[in-house]
């Protein structure tokens, strides 16, 4: 087993990408007791509101974290508790904790599974980074925020269902792992699926980073990445040509893919007939779901209507 020290200074590492890093700081940083006490094989400090876990001394097997000690409630998970414990394989966390520290979990290479409790409003950076077997994390709906980095190199985990009511979520924080080479790049873990709702932080994630997407509620409207589509005002260049041909040519192909997906990032507007033509769909809004149909198309999966 690594030394916890050095454990901790090689787990900060992680998430130190194109500069130094400096450690941010948590809602329970500021101790009100001098030294840790001791509970079990866990140590603890007296914080605002009540007890933080700073280390643990449980080297195997399964860990439950108290929700209280000493009749305070356990409300924070410190930076690096449980770092490099690689052979920790399940950790219950209780239905009182709201801060996941900097690298609390991190190098946990033998844990599985998490359930963030309704209580956990910030998991920090780093957080549960490098737990290389972790494959099932459960998130709840509750506004909970994701720094940077806060599963990141969790290459094992190929699926994260996020609510519509998570209310950050960090670079690199899903689906992402640090490039084994002197790049030191952000790569994309292969297989990796995010589920998330429509217009949510999650959606608006996994789209900025091209990562492969599930919608949950596939019957609402894209408002965030959506243009509503003008009424028809009479005009005719290139009403008449087929649905889909965003540019008037004649044809549906890669280029009126790139003319809506330009128009759906905000990189180059269109103008009134060919947002009309664009909207494939005909919901009256140019979204990703009709540059999603037209690539269909274009593919011969499923042809336009």
């Amino acid at each position: 087993m690594m030394n916890k020290k050095l454990a901790a200074v090689l787990t900060a590492a992680i998430f130190v990408f194109g500069g130094a890093a400096v450690k941010p700081e948590t809602a329970f940083d500021s101790a009100v007791t001098a030294s840790a006490d001791s509970y079990g094989d866990l140590e603890y400090e007296k914080v605002s509101g009540g007890i933080k876990i700073t280390q643990c001394y449980q080297e195997s097997g399964k860990v439950e974290i108290p929700s209280a000690i000493g009749g305070a409630k356990v409300v924070a998970i410190g930076d690096d508790a449980f770092s490099m414990l690689d052979g920790i394989t399940a950790v219950t966390i209780p239905n009182t904790v709201k801060e996941i520290g900097v690298c609390a979990f991190s190098g946990c290479t033998g844990l599985k599974s998490i359930v963030l409790p309704e209580s956990v409003k910030n998991v920090h950076e780093a957080a549960f980074a490098d737990c290389t077997s972790l494959s099932a994390v459960t998130v709840p709906d509750n506004g909970i925020a994701f720094a940077s980095e806060a599963f990141l190199g969790c290459t094992a985990l190929k699926s994260v269902t996020l609510p519509f009511n998570v209310s950050k979520i960090g670079t690199a924080a899903f689906g992402f792992y640090i490039k084994d080479d002197e790049s030191a790049a952000y790569g994309n873990i292969n297989g990796f699926k995010l589920k998330c709702y429509m217009n949510s932080q999650a959606y608006i994630y996994a789209y900025d980073n091209s990562l492969s997407y599930e919608i949950l509620d596939p019957d609402t409207i894209d408002t965030t990445f959506s243009t509503p589509v003008p009424a028809d005002d009479d005009t005719t260049d290139g009403e008449s040509h087929t649905n889909g041909d965003v540019n008037g040519d004649g044809l549906v192909n890669v280029t009126d893919i790139s003319l809506v997906a330009g128009q759906v990032k905000g990189k180059k507007k269109l103008e009134a007939p060919r947002l009309r033509r664009a909207d494939v769909n005909k919901d009256d809004y140019v979204n990703v779901t009709d540059i999603v149909l037209l690539a269909a198309h274009v593919k011969g999966i499923r042809k336009l209507k």
